[in-house]
């Protein structure tokens, strides 16, 4: 069983524009599976490794020739040579078997350190590569352990190979070779600074890798583990909305009640006086089914408009209770005046007869702009204005930040009920914080009927 920083670790192994550069290229080749990419991998290491050989060969820094600075014999270089390729064979399965993969590396260079003459040592990239990816996608123990059973097996590599062992009995010494004395003193001495150089040396590389692959794995933990957290913050607050959204429904299914019930009533009292007088004064009975019929259009419309966003009714409402309008605004006014509030009131035009559904949003919207204006900002100076033209009715809401600046207001569930009660109406709401740093809500609503109340002066 792996844990879940070794999930993230293996979920996030090949990230990066870099590494999707060059899956995105393999791919075109025809290698998509993990795997495929690691054989290639391999494949390029060993390749690059057997050019430097060469290389070294070509000029003379490594071969047979007493010039050589590193000397060695030609059954030495031809195994040394085949042990350096094969030391990346087992990268083809680092991701399955990435401790496996490690100590078998190891032992290929314990293999490399025993076979060479002293003063020479060959280091591939092969355990740097190991010792990473052991962890990155193991957990820290697990990697420690591993990285420690590889520092042993290099151990015992490394003393066998400072002491020729190997070398002296497969008869591989040479005059080519730089005598040990020259390099690491004479006698014991020189055996005992040669091997802790090599131990030396595979503690870095195995540690140095497995040190900076605990690093990126660390990291690519602490990404995962981010971008949980903003895709949990992220569904809690759509969870949020929707909640508040649903809420908002409800409330409004209530006043739909309210407004059904309203009509629905006169229309009962209508048809019943239409009856009445349809055999006496038939004149009057027609009026009062035009009326009927009027009022029996203006509710299906208000039925039409609201079916559309309403996915919930909620718990059916009780009663016949007064719907709110605009007629209503002076209460809500005298109520914020008497909790403090300073509320100035602008009215400019003729106030038109509303739609029942229009009349309670544009009472809502004046009722949540001062609530909020209390509640964000109080103390602070709100002014009203109500302007109806022939076409349009504008409300608009406007109070001053309190000193902190416009972040005290932050867009809330409030708006989104007052955003969503416009656009039901056919209305459009806007709010924000305006050029003279002033929070401003602004409704706009369609009047399609004829004025029928004056708006009067400033209150």
């Amino acid at each position: 069983m792996t844990s879940p920083a070794s999930d993230a670790a293996t979920a996030g192994s090949a990230s990066g524009p870099g590494a999707a550069a060059t899956r995105r290229m393999l791919a075109r080749v025809g290698v998509r599976t993990p795997l495929g990419r690691d054989v290639v991998l391999a494949a390029v290491w060993a390749v690059v490794t057997v050019a430097l050989l060469g290389a070294l060969l070509a000029t003379g820094e490594l071969g047979t020739a007493p010039s050589a600075s590193l000397g060695a014999s030609a059954p030495q270089l031809v195994v040394m040579t085949l042990l350096a390729v094969v030391q990346y064979v087992p990268l083809a399965l680092r991701r399955v078997r990435p401790v496996g993969v490690l100590l078998v590396i190891a032992v290929v260079q314990a293999a490399l350190l025993t076979i060479l003459p002293s003063g020479v040592a060959l280091w591939t990239a092969a355990p740097v590569i190991a010792a990473y990816t052991v962890a990155t996608l193991r957990p820290t123990r697990v990697a420690v352990r591993a990285v420690l059973a590889a520092i042993g097996v290099a151990t015992i590599g490394a003393v066998v190979g400072a002491t020729d062992l190997i070398v002296e009995r497969l008869d591989w010494a040479t005059t080519t070779v730089t005598p040990r004395g020259d390099l690491f003193g004479d006698g014991p001495s020189g055996v005992v600074v040669e091997t802790l150089a090599l131990v030396s040396t595979a503690v870095l590389v195995n540690g140095v890798s497995a040190a900076v692959g605990s690093w990126v794995a660390l990291r690519r933990v602490h990404d995962h583990d981010a971008r949980a957290r903003a895709a949990e913050s992220v569904e809690h607050q759509a969870t949020l909305t929707r909640s508040a959204v649903a809420a908002e429904r409800t409330r409004m299914a209530r006043e739909l009640h309210d407004v059904a019930a309203h009509h629905l009533t006169g229309l009962v009292v209508q048809a019943g006086a239409a009856e009445r007088l349809v055999d006496g004064d038939p004149e009057r009975a027609k009026e009062s089914l035009r009326s009927v019929r009027a009022q029996g259009r203006e509710t299906l419309d208000a039925l039409r408009s609201i079916v559309g966003i309403l996915r919930e009714t909620g718990d059916d409402a009780s009663g016949t209770a007064p719907v709110p309008g605009l007629a209503d605004v002076t209460d809500l006014v005298d109520a914020a005046r008497a909790s403090g509030a300073v509320v100035e009131v602008h009215r400019s035009g003729t106030l038109p007869s509303l739609p029942p559904l229009a009349d309670v949003t544009a009472f809502r919207t004046v009722q949540e702009s001062l609530v909020n204006a209390r509640r964000h900002s109080p103390g602070a100076v709100v002014e009203l204005s109500i302007d109806a033209t022939v076409d349009r009715l504008t409300v608009v809401v406007e109070n001053d930040l309190p000193s902190g600046g416009g972040a005290a207001h932050t867009p809330g569930y409030g708006l989104v009920g007052m955003r969503e009660r416009a656009a039901l109406v056919g209305g459009e709401l806007e709010a924000g914080v305006t050029q003279a740093g002033r929070w401003r809500v602004a409704l706009s609503l369609p009047v399609e009927a004829d004025p029928s109340s004056p708006a009067g002066g400033a209150a």
